[in-house]
C-alpha cells in the first residue's frame, strides 16, 4: 500500500462511522517527515443504515446488501468486482440517494485498497454528487486530491468542511489538516477561506496547537491592516517557533508590542510543555500528545526528561501484547525513538543517538517506510564524517515529499564535498537550486558548505524579499540556543556565521526584520 494520507474517520452517529486516526508525524513543523502512511484502510464505512427504497426487489436489495458488507477484511478485488455489478444493476438508481452514496463510498475505498486513488476520487466524488451528507466522503476526497496534488481543490474541500461540521474538526488527522492548509495556493482566496474557517471553529490540533497556521492568517490580516486580527492570531498561537516568526518580522512592529508577555518565547515554550503534560495526563492512551511533549521538552533543552519520556513509553511498548497494547497509535512510537536520538545527541552520546536513529529508520510507520529517521540518520552519519555510511543509507528511501528530496539532494551533497566529488556535488547542487522552492534554508545550507558565499548571499536576500519566503528565512537566520556542531558540520557552521556577518546581508535582514537572540532550541533534523 502506498504512502500518502491518514484515513481518519470521523464519528457521525448520524453515519454510524467509527473515529480511527491512523498516524501522523506531522503535527509539527520542524522534523524530516512524509505524509503519513495508508498503512491498511481498515475501515471502510460500515452498511448504510437508511431505509431500503420500496420499489427495490427482493433479490436486488439482498444482492446489494451483500456486496456492501464484502471488503472488511476480505479481497478488496473481489468485493470491488461485486459493488460495480450492483452498481450496474438498472435497480440501483431506485435507491434512495442515501443507500447509492453509501455504495459509491464503499466502492472508492475499495479501489483505495487497490491502490487505485483516482478511480477512488473518481467514485466518491460519485457519491458526494449524489448526496452531499457525508462528512468522511469530503474529508476523503480532500486527502486524494492532496495525494494527486491538486493544492486548490483539497483546501476548498476542507474547508467546506470546516464550515459544515467544525465540531468534527478534532476528529481528523491533525497532519492531514496542516499540511493541506500549508499548501494552499498563496494567491488563492481559498488559502485564507480555510484558515479563517479553522480559526472560527476554534480548531487547535485536538489540543496540541497548530504551528503557525495563525501567523499565516495574521500575514493576510496585516495586509488588510486588521490590527484586531492580527493580535487575535497570535493570543491563539502557542508554538514559540511561530512567535518568533511574530517578533522577527517587521510586518507586525506596528500592531503588536514585542515586549508583552504574549511574545514572551521562553514562557511560551514553558507554557506549551506543561500543558501537554497535562494532556498526556488526559490522555493516557495517545502516543501522539506524549510524541508532542518530547519536541516541546526538546525546544526547551531538556534532553533528560526526553529519554526519561522515550524510555518508558517505548518499554510500554514493547513489554505489551500485541493484542493489548497501551496505546491507541503506536505508529507515534518511531518519532518517540527519533526524538530520543536528539536528546542524546544534545547529551553528547552521539553513538547512543546513532544507534536510535539506525533503530527508528529500520522501523515501519503505519505500513510504510520511515522516510524521516532515513533522512535525519543519513545527515546525522554526514555531519559526523561518514560519508559512505551517509549514501548509502539515503540511497535505501522511497517515496519522498519534494521538501523530503531536498534533504536527500543536501545530503548527497554533503556527503560528495567530503568525499571530494566534483560530479555528484554538482548534480546534488543542481537538483536543490532547481527545486529551491521547496526549501530555501536547505538550498541556501548547500551552498555555503560549497563555499560560494556570493551566491548563498544573493540566495538569502532574495528570500527575504519575497514576501511568501519572509517569516519562514527570518525565522531560520535566528540565534537559537544549539548543541555543539558534529565534526564535519563545524566549519559548514562557522561560513553560516559568516554569511550572517555581511553587511549586504545584515542589511537585507534589517529591512525587512531582525536577528534576535532566541531562548530556545530550533528543533529540526538531528
Amino acid at each position: 500500500m502506498k504512502a500518502w494520507i491518514g484515513a481518519v474517520f470521523l464519528a457521525a452517529a448520524s453515519h454510524g462511522v467509527l473515529a480511527q486516526s491512523a498516524t501522523s508525524a506531522a503535527a509539527h513543523d520542524a522534523h524530516h517527515q512524509q505524509p503519513p502512511s495508508a498503512s491498511a484502510f481498515s475501515k471502510h464505512g460500515p452498511p448504510p443504515r437508511e431505509k431500503r427504497k420500496q420499489g427495490v426487489s427482493p433479490g436486488y436489495a439482498r444482492q446489494w446488501r451483500a456486496a456492501l458488507a464484502m471488503g472488511d477484511e476480505g479481497d478488496a478485488a473481489q468485493a470491488d468486482r461485486t459493488l460495480a455489478k450492483v452498481m450496474a444493476h438498472r435497480e440501483f438508481a431506485a435507491l434512495t440517494a442515501g443507500e447509492q452514496r453509501a455504495t459509491w463510498s464503499r466502492a472508492a475505498w475499495m479501489a483505495i485498497r487497490q491502490d487505485d486513488f483516482e478511480r477512488a476520487r473518481e467514485r466518491v466524488t460519485r457519491a458526494i454528487g449524489t448526496d452531499p451528507s457525508d462528512p468522511d466522503d469530503l474529508y476523503l476526497l480532500a486527502q486524494l486530491e492532496d495525494h494527486r496534488g491538486n493544492r486548490e481543490a483539497a483546501a476548498r474541500h476542507l474547508r467546506d468542511l470546516a464550515l459544515r461540521w467544525p465540531h468534527m474538526l478534532d476528529r481528523l488527522d491533525t497532519g492531514a489538516v496542516l499540511r493541506i492548509t500549508r499548501q494552499a495556493p498563496d494567491a488563492d482566496p481559498v488559502r485564507v477561506q480555510l484558515l479563517e474557517a479553522l480559526l472560527h471553529a476554534a480548531w487547535d490540533g485536538n489540543g496540541m496547537g497548530v504551528g503557525d497556521l495563525w501567523y499565516l492568517l495574521a500575514l493576510d490580516y496585516q495586509a488588510r491592516g486588521d490590527a484586531d486580527g492580527v493580535r487575535r492570531a497570535v493570543a491563539l498561537t502557542t508554538s514559540p517557533q511561530a512567535l518568533v516568526k511574530f517578533r522577527a518580522d517587521r510586518r507586525f512592529d506596528a500592531l503588536l508590542d514585542r515586549h508583552d508577555a504574549t511574545l514572551d518565547i521562553a514562557a511560551a515554550a514553558r507554557r506549551r510543555v506543561d500543558h501537554l503534560r497535562r494532556l498526556a495526563t488526559e490522555r493516557p492512551r495517545s502516543l501522539e500528545v506524549r510524541m508532542e511533549l518530547t519536541y516541546a521538552q526538546l525546544a526547551l533543552g531538556r534532553y533528560a526528561e526526553v529519554v526519561s519520556l522515550a524510555d518508558e513509553t517505548l518499554a510500554a511498548l514493547s513489554n505489551a501484547p500485541a493484542d493489548a497494547l497501551p496505546f491507541d497509535d503506536p505508529d507515534h512510537a518511531v518519532w518517540i525513538l527519533n526524538n530520543r536520538a536528539i536528546a542524546m545527541r544534545g547529551l553528547g552520546r552521539l553513538d547512543d543517538a546513532q544507534a536510535d536513529l539506525v533503530r527508528a529508520s529500520g522501523m515501519n510507520e503505519a505500513g510504510g517506510a520511515n522516510v524521516g529517521p532515513m533522512l535525519n540518520l543519513g545527515q546525522f552519519l554526514c555531519q559526523r564524517g561518514r560519508p559512505d555510511e551517509a549514501r548509502a543509507m539515503i540511497e535505501r528511501v522511497g517515496d519522498m515529499s519534494g521538501y523530503g528530496r531536498m534533504v536527500q539532494a543536501s545530503i548527497q551533497h554533503c556527503a560528495a564535498v567530503q568525499q571530494k566529488d566534483a560530479l555528484v556535488a554538482r548534480s546534488a547542487l543542481d537538483y536543490l537550486r532547481d527545486h529551491h522552492e521547496d526549501a530555501r534554508e536547505i538550498w541556501i545550507w548547500a551552498l555555503v558548505e560549497a563555499g560560494r558565499m556570493d551566491d548563498a548571499a544573493q540566495a538569502l536576500i532574495a528570500a527575504l524579499d519575497a514576501p511568501a519566503s519572509r517569516g519562514d528565512m527570518l525565522a531560520a537566520l535566528q540565534d537559537y540556543l544549539e548543541p555543539a556542531p558534529l565534526p564535519a558540520f563545524e566549519p559548514v557552521r562557522k561560513r553560516w556565521r559568516d554569511l550572517l556577518a555581511r553587511e549586504d546581508v545584515r542589511q537585507a535582514v534589517a529591512k525587512v526584520g531582525r536577528i534576535e537572540h532566541q531562548p530556545v532550541f530550533n528543533v529540526g533534523g538531528i
